[in-house]
């Protein structure tokens, strides 16, 4: 069932254009699922999935899932109506909402405590593989913000508009996973009023993905396995993402943090982050393999610059797999059993300090 709204704003002529297909609309009376008396309570996220993708052409897709409430209401931020409206379970998209800047929506139940989120994709120009970290549901039904976490490829060709959007975005602290040698040759191209870039170097000195050319395509399968591993083992990854989750938990300002692409020091960053939150392995595995899409035109670049003897070799290396993310995994149960002895042992934080990370980063009270 598809259904045109339009809803004026104040006295501006200006009108939203809302296409909304929902198994549960309220206005139409259509679905009258039957609402359990004892739904969310007030401080619990009702939402068990939603999303918003922003489109060509300035539209925004915004799906939910909310199973025990009978209506949502879908705000653009900064609008006083509602935008779309429909019942526990939709798909809205929504036009002429920002013509500038990111379009945050707000997804207000009615019970139970609403959700804001916007496109987890940033798409800037000359970053690459640019994302909130945020936007994920818990296994205990809380949520990780958006908006105060934010992970990306280099900043060596960062252009005069993204660093704009940078600090719209109210990054103060960018983190650089590479190492010494990386950032000396090709630094990140902030300047002025920029946060200064702090180097955490995971890798350090020897034999890794961010020294040695691959011999063949094996070798790089290799290298990219061990250097997964690495991450976890060696003290120079050891402290590194100590520093860096320390750095979240405390910070007043977003965070970013980034590597050379984007997608293996920073893949286990968001992925260790986001295990420690209590995301599930499933949507983490997601969320990094997101880096194989946002990487297309860097990767398709990269490809052309190669001598043809030499693609096959590299291939491994350009985009992610999920066994290089299990290499990681795996070497955090051999190591350490769990990924909670991992934290605690590994990376050294102690209970209060992942108390800290878990409050800084989570909205919403555990569902059960």
């Amino acid at each position: 069932m598809r259904l045109m709204l339009r809803a004026a704003e104040g006295r501006r002529s200006a009108r939203f254009g809302v296409t909304l297909s929902a198994m549960a609309l309220l206005m139409t009376g259509c679905g009258n699922e039957r609402v359990a008396d004892d739904g969310p309570a007030p401080d619990v996220i009702p939402f068990v999935s939603a999303r918003v993708t922003d489109n060509p052409g300035g539209t925004s897709t915004v799906r939910w899932s909310a199973p025990g409430v009978a209506t949502v209401r879908i705000y653009a931020e900064g609008r006083g109506e509602p935008v779309a409206e429909g019942g526990p379970r939709g798909t809205a998209t929504v036009r002429g909402v920002a013509a500038h800047g990111r379009r945050w929506f707000r997804l207000v139940p009615d019970r139970g405590r609403a959700l804001r989120l916007a496109d987890r994709s940033l798409g800037l120009a000359s970053v690459p593989n640019f994302r909130d970290a945020g936007g994920y549901r818990t296994a205990d039904g809380r949520w990780v913000a958006m908006g105060k976490v934010y992970r990306s490829a280099g900043l060596e060709r960062i252009s005069a508009a993204d660093r704009r959007t940078l600090r719209e975005l109210g990054i103060g602290s960018v983190y650089d996973l590479r190492t010494v040698d990386e950032a000396r040759a090709q630094p990140d191209a902030l300047r002025g009023a920029d946060p200064r870039p702090r180097l955490l170097d995971v890798l350090g000195p020897g034999r890794s993905i961010a020294n040695t050319p691959p011999a063949s395509a094996h070798h790089a399968r290799t290298l990219m396995r061990d250097s997964y591993g690495d991450f976890v083992a060696k003290k120079t990854g050891r402290r590194a993402y100590r520093t860096l989750f320390t750095a979240v938990a405390g910070a007043d300002k977003a965070v970013l943090y980034h590597c050379t692409a984007g997608k293996d020091r920073t893949g286990w960053a968001s992925a260790a982050l986001l295990t420690a939150l209590g995301v599930p392995h499933g949507t983490v595995v997601r969320d990094y393999l997101a880096s194989n899409p946002a990487l297309a035109g860097y990767n398709r670049q990269a490809r052309e610059h190669l001598p043809d003897a030499r693609e096959a070799a590299y291939e491994p290396m350009l985009g992610v797999r999920e066994n290089y993310l299990h290499a990681a995994f795996g070497r955090v149960s051999d190591d350490y059993g769990s990924f909670d002895r991992y934290l605690k042992g590994g990376l050294r934080l102690a209970d209060r300090q992942l108390v800290a990370l878990r409050d800084a980063l989570l909205v919403g009270e555990p569902a059960s």
